[in-house]
Formats: structure tokens, C-alpha cells, sequence
């Protein structure tokens, strides 16, 4: 009996990405890749306690072969849901404080992108992301959208002050205004930003109006970003993720139906939790990582990325992993996060790991859309980004990458 441990990625407005959702497409992969067309299969979802003090929750889809009137418990796949602790503290915090971290955060790796823009131009090297020019213009415009939404933030202030008070004719601040240079600036520069915003925020209003799910988009993507970026910068809720799939993988370990397989099937940002667990830094690989997971497949995994930007992050890491025997790594040559585990970023195997001595992918590649050069409108409709969630559609029924990973399976037995 297999364990899948499903860790599914960020972005779940792109997507449907929930467990129901999930497992009903793996067992249809499952089912249309089943050499006994008359088997059937059914789920039924429930919920497990896990935890060293049993306060952790997930998501159980149990997976049901039906043959002959007989039925058989042949998967569980447990839902890894890491979302909430990632960005859960961000999210409670104040607007101005959220503003004041976007922008320090866009100030360090503004100019980081602008570097790495100009040296693709005069080297080679790299996986896709650093093989597709497309991946800095999506960079830069992808910051460029969060510096204005910041500013939208900002300029808002004054233009609400200015319309419930009129701070300048009030006895406390007016003699500071007027006797004050320091009061005479902040006047000016008050002055100056009301001046601005008015306009600023007429624009985003009339662009709003054209696309009016664009501030949620980009207000998500913000709290996301943020969160990222500090979990690579900072190692900021490194530990707690890590941690918490650790006891989760505990839990799949102690559980009476004794799995003979323990997969991991992580997809976007979950694969990097995936990785920092099976490649953790030298003499933090625990037992049960190294004991228990037996197969791996990542989707759309943004390691080239990562390593584009921070490329010291995968330095020092270690592999212990004694059973794992297969990682499948998925990829779209559309997809500018997804990675092909190459030195190039042409379509072939893989041929490097996190570790010298760790284990190398199978590639499967699965593209929906042909990879094109970059174009304007492609740019506009963010056709990259978008290529980022085409590994399956929100429709239970739909066609999805893990038919491919299915079949590959079951070819490799």
C-alpha cells in the first residue's frame, strides 16, 4: 500500500489545488493507465491529527479499488498544507507596515534583477530560468507591479488625510508648519505627494474597472512574494515548514496500514520545502526522511530560479536518502519558473542534483503551449506565469501532468 504526501504550491487563485481536486485527478490518471479497464477505484476524504502534541490537522483522501464486487485500500494521500503558516503573519500585519517591507524588499532585489537581466545577455549558462530572457522581463515586470501597487498605498495616505483634515489650519500644527524647516519639508513633500496620488489613483481605478480581479491578483502575489523572499533571504518559517512535514512524514510512518511506498508529490513553492527537507544543510537529515520516502516527484519546480537569485542557497547541503530510488521531475519548456535540472535549457535529461552525491531526476517534460521567443503580447497576458499552472485545470475530469508521471511509474516497475 502506497502514502502519497501532497504538497501543493502558492498562487491557489491560479488553480484549484485542494486535496478533493488533487485526488481526483491522480485516481483518474490512475484509472485511464489501469491495464484492467474493469477495475474501478473511489475515494473518501477524511480528517488525521498528527504532532508531537496532536494539534496539527490534515486532509486524508483515501484511494478504493473496486474489482469483482471486492474492494481493496490501495492509497492515502495526505494533504501537506503549508500556505496559512508562510504567510499567515504577514497578512495580520498593517497596511504601512506591509508597504514598508515591499519596498525594502524591492529595493535589495531590484537591483539583483537588473544584474542578472544584463549578464544573460553575455553567458550562456544555466537551466531554463536563466536560459529564457523571458524569465527577467517577467522578473522585472512582476516588481515593477508591486512597486506600484506600494506606491498606490503610499500616495493614498495624504489624499485620505487631506480630505477628513485640513492639518495645516489646526493650531498644533501650524506654528510648526510655518516657524519650522522641518515642518516647512514635510509640508512640501505632503503637498507634493497629495498632488501625485490624486492622479495615480485615478489611473488604478480606471485600470481596475478594465480588470477588476488585478488588485486581488496583485495583492496576493505581493503577500506571496514577500513571503518568499524572505523564506530564501531570511530562512524566515524554514524551520516550521521543515519541521511540520517532518512530523507529518511521522504520522504516515506510525500509521497502522504499514505503507510500503512513501511517496512526495510537490508542486510549485512546495517543492522547495521537498528539497530543504531531503537535501537539508550538513548534519540535519533525520532518519525518517532518510528511511521512509521512497519516491519523489516535483512539478514545476523552481530550483533554477533560486539558485538564479541565490545561488549560495544549495550550498552545503547533504543526502542521506536511502530509499529513494525514483525522482520524477516535471517541467513545461513554457513555464519560466519550472526547471529542467540541466546546465542548458534545451529538453533532454536531467544531469545535476542538489548534492554531488544525491539523486539525479528522470525528466518528463509537459507542455500544453509550445515554447515561443518572447513576444509583446505573450509579455502582456503573462503566457510564462500562466504556463506555471497548465499542469492541470480546475475541471476534475481534465487531462494533467500526472497521467504522464502514472504511466512513467508503472513503466519503471
Amino acid at each position: 500500500m502506497e502514502a502519497i504526501i501532497y504538497m501543493p504550491g502558492l498562487g491557489s487563485g491560479l488553480t484549484d489545488q485542494s486535496l478533493n481536486a488533487f485526488a481526483h485527478r491522480y485516481v483518474k490518471a490512475v484509472d485511464i493507465n489501469e491495464p484492467n479497464e474493469k477495475k474501478k477505484f473511489s475515494i473518501k476524504i477524511r480528517e488525521e491529527s498528527f504532532g508531537i502534541d496532536g494539534s496539527l490537522k490534515a486532509q486524508v483522501a483515501a484511494v478504493f479499488e473496486e474489482l469483482n464486487q471486492e474492494t481493496k485500500h490501495v492509497i492515502d494521500i495526505y494533504e501537506y498544507s503549508y500556505s496559512d503558516e508562510l504567510t499567515e503573519s504577514f497578512k495580520k500585519t498593517s497596511v504601512v507596515y506591509k508597504t514598508f517591507m515591499l519596498g525594502i524588499i524591492l529595493a535589495l532585489n531590484v537591483p539583483k534583477v537588473f544584474w542578472h537581466t544584463l549578464r544573460k545577455f553575455f553567458s550562456k549558462r544555466g537551466g531554463i530560468s536563466e536560459g529564457s530572457s523571458g524569465q527577467f522581463l517577467y522578473a522585472a515586470f512582476i516588481l515593477g507591479m508591486l512597486t506600484l501597487f506600494g506606491l498606490l498605498l503610499v500616495a493614498s495616505f495624504p489624499v485620505a488625510i487631506g480630505d477628513l483634515v485640513d492639518a495645516k489650519n489646526l493650531p498644533q500644527f501650524k506654528n510648526f508648519i510655518e516657524n519650522y524647516k522641518l515642518g516647512q519639508a514635510i509640508e512640501w513633500v505632503y503637498s507634493g505627494m497629495r498632488g501625485r496620488a490624486e492622479y495615480l489613483i485615478g489611473f488604478f481605478a480606471l485600470f481596475y474597472l478594465v480588470m477588476p480581479d488585478l488588485k486581488f491578483f496583485v495583492t496576493e502575489m505581493a503577500t506571496e512574494f514577500v513571503c518568499m523572499i524572505r523564506y530564501f533571504s531570511a530562512g524566515k518559517n524554514r524551520l516550521n515548514l521543515t519541521g511540520k512535514f517532518e512530523e507529518l512524514l511521522e504520522k504516515v510512518s506510525e500509521d497502522e496500514n504499514d505503507y510500503d511506498q512513501v511517496t512526495v508529490l510537490a508542486y510549485s513553492f512546495g517543492t522547495m520545502i521537498a528539497l530543504d527537507t531531503i537535501f537539508p544543510m550538513v548534519g540535519a537529515t533525520t532518519h525518517r526522511v532518510a528511511d521512509k520516502i521512497t519516491s519523489l516527484v516535483t512539478i514545476g519546480c523552481p530550483y533554477d530560479f533560486v539558485r538564479l537569485y541565490w545561488r549560495s542557497y544549495y550550498a552545503e547541503r547533504e543526502y542521506k536518502a536511502t530509499r529513494l530510488k525514483n525522482w520524477y521531475n516535471i517541467y513545461s519548456a513554457a513555464d519560466i519558473l519550472s526547471s529542467n535540472f540541466r546546465t542548458d535549457h534545451k529538453v533532454g535529461d536531467a544531469s545535476i542534483s542538489i548534492t554531488h552525491n544525491g539523486i539525479v531526476p528522470q525528466n518528463l517534460p509537459f507542455n500544453v503551449l509550445p515554447k515561443k521567443r518572447f513576444n509583446l503580447l505573450g509579455f502582456i497576458l503573462l503566457s510564462g506565469i500562466r504556463a506555471h499552472g497548465m499542469y492541470w485545470e480546475d475541471q476534475l475530469n481534465s487531462a494533467s501532468c500526472l497521467t504522464t508521471m502514472v504511466a512513467k511509474r508503472q513503466e519503471d516497475l
